[in-house]
């Protein structure tokens, strides 16, 4: 019966701590994200977990390997752009494809 009370008072802990947490209330299925760098690591992994829930992923691999890598697990709806992230000219061109993917209701898009 010793151990009952520092349970009670652990769990209490963790509940009152749980809804200190913020939860969003925004949903984002159906919004868009651009995300650089998804040959792999962390890029990859979040345009993965971001293609799941929903939202509207625009990616860009710097290879073509990365780019099939990462057309084998994602819905049809993920957009993948091959880009060097370090040509200014290449970011300019895709600026522009991307602009042409986004429907023209979710707003304006800006470059800087």
């Amino acid at each position: 019966m010793s151990w009952f009370v520092p349970v009670v008072i652990g769990v209490f802990a963790i509940y009152r701590v749980g809804r200190l947490i913020p939860r969003s209330n925004v949903d984002i299925r159906g919004k868009y994200v651009l995300i650089t760098g998804c040959d792999s690591g962390f890029g990859r992994e979040i345009a993965i977990r971001l293609d799941k829930v929903g939202v509207c992923v625009l990616a860009t691999c710097l290879t073509k390997e990365g780019e099939q890598s990462l057309k084998s697990v994602t819905s049809d709806k993920l957009k993948i752009f091959q880009m060097d992230v370090t040509n200014s000219k290449q970011i300019k061109e895709i600026y522009e494809e991307v602009k042409r993917a986004i429907p023209s209701d979710k707003g304006k898009m800006t470059l800087g």
